[in-house]
């Protein structure tokens, strides 16, 4: 063979490996494909719904609105008709999530819409915050199934931003929220 086209053959080499990844990205985005990682376990609410303009009313916190000075992002919870014994377990569930969100924590509030605050619920759940809301996105997310709770995650700015359906999984609320809060 002669130098010069071993030369080029060594060029061409060279640029197929540098342009092996960018076909293979491009192939990959083309079938839109995305690692599994990076996908949300929840629906993001597209678009985002503004609940600022609503003013809620909470049984602890009277100062209690969606958009939050202290920048803190809301797990909230809405139930569906006669809460029971899987609503109570759900109501559980959220205070799980935000104890496991270690010094995130500090940065998520937790609210249930929907459930009457008994004294032994507001006893039982002291870090949820028990409102009342006519705010029309939320009405429209609500169980219509007995025992249900869906969720859904409002922004710091009073945007309501996901939302997960009934019978959704603790964990994988856990890390959206995990990834949102930094």
């Amino acid at each position: 063979m002669e130098f010069q086209t071993k030369k080029r053959l060594q060029l061409i080499a060279i640029m197929l490996v540098f342009m092996a990844p960018i076909v293979v990205a491009f192939g990959l985005r083309l079938g839109q494909w995305q690692p599994h990682k990076l996908r949300n376990n929840g629906a993001l609410v597209q678009p985002p719904q503004e609940l600022a303009a609503d003013t809620p009313r909470a049984v602890r916190d009277a100062a209690f609105t969606w958009k939050d000075s202290q920048y803190r992002w809301t797990l909230l919870l809405i139930a569906g008709p006669d809460c029971a014994t899987a609503c109570e377990q759900r109501l559980a569930d959220a205070e799980k999530v935000w104890s496991l969100m270690t010094q995130k924590a500090t940065r998520l509030r937790l609210a249930v819409l929907g459930v009457e605050a008994t004294p032994a619920r507001l006893q039982r759940f002291a870090r949820l915050d028990f409102v009342q809301s006519a705010a029309a996105p939320l009405q429209a997310l609500r169980p219509v199934t007995p025992d249900s709770v869906a969720a859904v995650v409002v922004d710091p700015a009073g945007l309501l931003m996901l939302r997960f359906d009934p019978g959704y999984d603790p964990s994988g609320v856990r890390q959206d929220l995990s990834r949102l809060i930094r």
